[in-house]
């Protein structure tokens, strides 16, 4: 059952990161569409930024006549330089299931079509590598997904964040794009059978309107009270609240990864997925891990 969700955990955490990579405006035709292409083509332009995310999901898992509450949150910092390609993230996750709080240090490069993930935890790293391009075709569909802005609705006003002004963006994504999504996510769902055709997320994009640079996203995600099928256990997400802010661009001039990650074992991932236990360390290792590659793609896919 721990192995499910962690594949569980890890196929939600990649909705959140195809905000990284939508956001737009264009002073002279201030329209949703100008804003997406415009915040674009300066996403392609920035060397690197820095920000903070939050995440709090809570979910139902029922197999048989077994029921289960689940509640997650993952806070953190985030720094990203575009060449090399690197991420990086400070932060807490906490996982009710298995009273499981712990702090992570993690890294992820892309290079080579690899995305090598270091996590620290405890003093101790683990080091993960996967194909690139087997995911970023997913992360392809991410982008297309808010690349026109053409579903995407402009606020009549706009907002503030600290002293600078904001626009406000807003869509619905539903069920059929968000399964075409996680059919293009190619290993990060191996082996779970989802239907999201009962879902739909609410998404809000802020974009600065000095720099037309990307402020925030967040998603909203709720089940319609169905739920959803991964290898026999029925999945109902009662709330999915997701926030990634942009503090800054082009203020980071490089990303160190520290000699102890560099020289961490590398994790054997296929054995850890075939293998009916997982411990809560790996449980957590496994998530963050999947939310830094993911990021790190997406980062080059601005």
């Amino acid at each position: 059952m721990r192995k499910k969700i962690v594949w569980l955990m890890a196929s939600v955490m990649l909705l959140s990161t195809m905000m990284l990579a939508g956001c737009g405006s264009k002073k002279e035709e201030v329209t949703a569409e100008s804003l997406v292409k415009q915040a674009n083509e300066n996403m392609e332009k920035a060397k690197s930024y820095t920000g903070d995310m939050d995440m709090q999901m809570s979910m139902n898992m029922t197999q048989d006549d077994y029921s289960m509450d689940l509640d997650m949150g993952m806070t953190g910092t985030i720094e990203a330089t575009i060449d090399p390609e690197i991420f990086h993230m400070t932060g807490t996750m906490n996982m009710s299931l298995l009273d499981l709080s712990m702090d992570m240090d993690i890294y992820a490069e892309n290079k080579d079509g690899e995305v090598t993930t270091y996590t620290g935890v405890a003093d101790q790293w683990t080091k993960t590598v996967t194909a690139a391009t087997e995911s970023q075709s997913g992360m392809e569909d991410m982008y297309a997904l808010a690349s026109d802005g053409a579903d995407m609705t402009l606020a009549s006003e706009t907002e503030k964040i600290g002293d600078k002004e904001v626009y406000v963006l807003t869509s619905t994504i539903t069920g059929d794009k968000l399964q075409s999504l996680v059919e293009g996510m190619g290993t990060m769902t191996e082996g779970m059978d989802i239907d999201l055709s009962t879902m739909e997320a609410n998404l809000t994009m802020k974009i600065y309107k000095d720099t037309v640079l990307p402020a925030s996203v967040s998603i909203e995600m709720k089940d319609n009270g169905e739920g959803m099928e991964a290898e026999g256990v029925i999945v109902k997400i009662n709330s999915l609240n997701m926030v990634m802010n942009y503090n800054e661009f082009d203020k980071l001039d490089a990303i160190t990864i520290p000699e102890e990650a560099l020289a961490a074992e590398e994790l054997d991932t296929s054995a850890l997925a075939t293998d009916g236990t997982v411990t809560e360390t790996e449980a957590g290792e496994t998530t963050a891990e999947t939310t830094a590659e993911t990021a790190s793609e997406t980062t080059s896919e601005s």
